[in-house]
């Protein structure tokens, strides 16, 4: 149960670091002319790709922060399975590696879209009025891709699965092994997976709102926005009507 905590405590650490973190400035670029560009592109080009810079460093710590604190939890939970002699303790600290491996591999293979930053467009040199307009679509399609990720964090069956997974684990060691420790563990897991969903980076259906209301003619829309923002040692909730 130690060790379980301690890496609990770990993901969480590094997940609170990330707020912080993302506040560093991105690395500078050479400027590249805009004068080419037709209409207003050139104004959207600047706009998302200040939008998209803004928000990838927290994107990456957030990606490599879960991924190591899910791996070392894997390693950390198959060594005391290894070396356990209780048949339910060695059960629990089993499926607490494969839930933490699973974790892993989810988080290893599905990066947040945000840490590209604004590269995919930056590849797109702005020669003439149809490549700025190219790199502007690329744009969009990124602030797109980040909005749905955003908007993923309210999607019930992630939370179900969550939930789903961790009490399917319970369940196979307090009632095939006799362990009750393995309801703690469910408890554990459930709350772990619900912060790596809640604290995935999510700004992006606020850029993509406001990019279409700025170049789209939007009128302002009546929304609450929920996000996370660092406080004091800790974190807040912050809601915004």
């Amino acid at each position: 149960m130690k060790s379980r905590s301690q890496t609990s405590c770990l993901a969480a650490f590094l997940v609170s670091l990330a707020p912080a973190l993302a506040g560093a400035e991105p690395v500078a670029l050479p400027p590249v002319s805009l004068d080419r560009c037709a209409g207003d592109d050139a104004a959207r080009v600047r706009f998302i790709e200040d939008r998209l810079e803004s928000r990838r460093t927290y994107a990456d710590y957030w990606w490599k922060g879960w991924m190591g604190a899910y791996g070392l939890g894997t390693i950390i939970e198959s060594v005391q399975a290894s070396r356990h002699d209780n048949e339910g303790r060695k059960a629990d600290y089993a499926v607490s590696a494969a839930k933490a491996m699973f974790g892993t591999v989810r988080v290893a293979f599905s990066p947040p879209t945000a840490r590209e930053g604004a590269d995919p467009m930056r590849a797109i040199e702005p020669v003439d009025a149809p490549t700025c307009r190219q790199r502007v679509e690329v744009g969009e399609e990124l602030l797109r891709k980040n909005a749905k990720e955003s908007e993923s964090r309210w999607d019930w069956k992630r939370h179900a699965a969550n939930v789903a997974i961790n009490v399917a684990g319970g369940i196979i060691v307090s009632q095939g092994f006799d362990e009750d420790r393995g309801w703690t563990s469910a408890g554990v897991g459930i709350a772990v997976g619900e912060l790596l969903t809640f604290s995935h980076p999510w700004h992006g259906d606020d850029d993509l709102t406001e990019y279409e209301q700025k170049f789209g003619g939007l009128p302002p829309a009546q929304r609450v926005s929920f996000s996370i923002a660092p406080w004091q040692q800790g974190a807040r909730v912050q809601i915004r009507f």
